[in-house]
């Protein structure tokens, strides 16, 4: 499972966390990066990385926690709603992205060529998801012999990659022919990581 910055935050930063999810995030990594004594510009990647590794001493949890409670005054003393200011920007982006979803649909529709594109898309998904679990299948019944399991996690990330980027285009068909919501893109990503990870468990 990918490492989710805003969720790890909650439980010690939840307003850090919170401003994570929304149009105030530029200024919660910049918080991060202070207290964690990181390098201006680390942004959400280095902070990440810092605590994935658990190179959190314990003067470092408490200047987080100190950031933390500056910036929940602070929203306080302001008036400020964390929670409706990020679902403000959750509404505004759905709207443009259905309008965006509309206006392609008008435009498109009507086009012979425009459903043909959508059909080798999903042809070209259903194959490589076939041959992804032909490949699985294979490994489990020993008809692929690993000498290399460190080979096994480049090819299981690359695979991961190219089913990813499939998807993604095959979710568009589908949101563009059914409709569909932001929260539906990030299954393309989950998929990905899904695909990479029973590849790897499977060359073991």
């Amino acid at each position: 499972m990918a490492f989710d910055l805003k969720t790890a935050l909650t439980s010690f930063a939840p307003t850090l966390a919170t401003m994570l999810g929304g149009p105030l995030a530029g200024a919660a990594v910049t918080a991060l990066e202070g207290a964690m004594g990181l390098a201006p510009g680390a942004g959400a990647d280095g902070i990440t990385k810092v605590l994935q590794t658990g190179a959190v001493t314990p003067e470092t949890m408490a200047a987080i926690r100190t950031a933390d409670q500056r910036h929940a005054e602070l929203m306080g003393q302001q008036g400020l709603d964390l929670v409706k200011i990020n679902a403000d920007r959750e509404a505004a982006m759905a709207a443009v992205d259905a309008a965006d979803v509309k206006s392609a649909r008008d435009s498109n529709s009507g086009k012979d060529a425009t459903w043909w594109i959508a059909i080798v898309i999903l042809l070209t998904f259903a194959a490589i998801m076939a041959a992804v679990l032909w490949g699985c299948w294979t490994l489990l019944q020993g008809g692929i012999t690993i000498k290399d399991v460190s080979v096994v996690a480049a090819v299981s990330g690359l695979v991961g990659a190219v089913v990813g980027y499939v998807a993604a285009n095959a979710q568009t068909v589908v949101n563009f022919i059914f409709g569909g919501s932001l929260g539906s893109h990030k299954t393309t990503a989950a998929l990905s990581d899904s695909v990479s990870q029973a590849i790897a468990a499977v060359g073991k």
